[in-house]
């Protein structure tokens, strides 16, 4: 898991949570690649009964959509006898991430004083001035940035409750609300399936540009 803490870095990736969202993660799945899964197979799609049930009830129907647009037509969550079992979890946690940020002067000089006099009564008139030094870099600071990390795991297993695939979806964000990002998962880490070979890639989609993440 510590691997996936490095998307920390694909977290300059909004602010706000209104238009032009990017979400950055990564995705992660291995394969049996002997098994060749027909799109007729019939699939039960179950909560992991170590997970929140609620929560993974939820999105059953966006998984269930997801894998019907890559053409798999007999998948629900009350099929009777299936041929594959589908055990999906959703999960977050707050990981704390350290990061240096550089730490800026922009100290005042020495005052200075002009006069001068009045043309009218012949009156000294003074002011006094500053000068500013530009920014200088002084260093740099540590500061421990909350961040969460979602994640998305399915497991797909066949009658002898073996595993033919295993994935895991990813994506650390600082502000949009869970419920958000796990309705992206859902749809995303399916999309993103290969049922033939391993994938394990990082990626940042920029969502629509009237997208709302809270």
């Amino acid at each position: 898991m510590k691997n996936l803490f490095i998307l920390v870095l694909f977290a300059t990736i909004l602010s706000g949570c209104s238009s032009n969202v990017k979400l950055s993660g990564r995705y992660l799945s291995n394969v049996d690649p002997s098994v060749d899964i027909a799109k007729t197979s019939s699939i039960l799609v179950v909560s992991n009964s170590k997970g929140d049930r609620l929560t993974n009830r939820r999105y059953m129907p966006d998984i269930i959509s997801a894998f019907k647009a890559r053409g798999f037509t007999n998948i629900s969550e009350t099929a009777k006898d299936p041929d594959y079992k589908l055990i999906v979890n959703f999960s977050s946690e707050e990981q704390i991430e350290q990061q240096s940020i550089p730490v800026f002067t922009n100290e005042r000089s020495i005052p200075y004083t002009t006069c001068h006099q009045r043309k009218d009564n012949g009156q000294q008139v003074c002011s006094t001035h500053y000068y500013f030094r530009t920014p200088t870099l002084r260093g740099y600071r540590s500061v421990n940035i909350p961040t969460d990390v979602y994640t998305f795991q399915f497991t797909l297993k066949d009658k002898q409750n073996n595993a033919i695939l295993d994935s895991i979806s990813t994506v650390v964000h600082q502000d949009c609300s869970q419920w958000k990002v796990y309705k992206f998962l859902a749809s995303d880490a399916i999309a993103r399936t290969s049922f033939s070979t391993p994938v394990d890639k990082q990626y940042s989609v920029k969502m629509p540009k009237d997208y709302r993440c809270e």
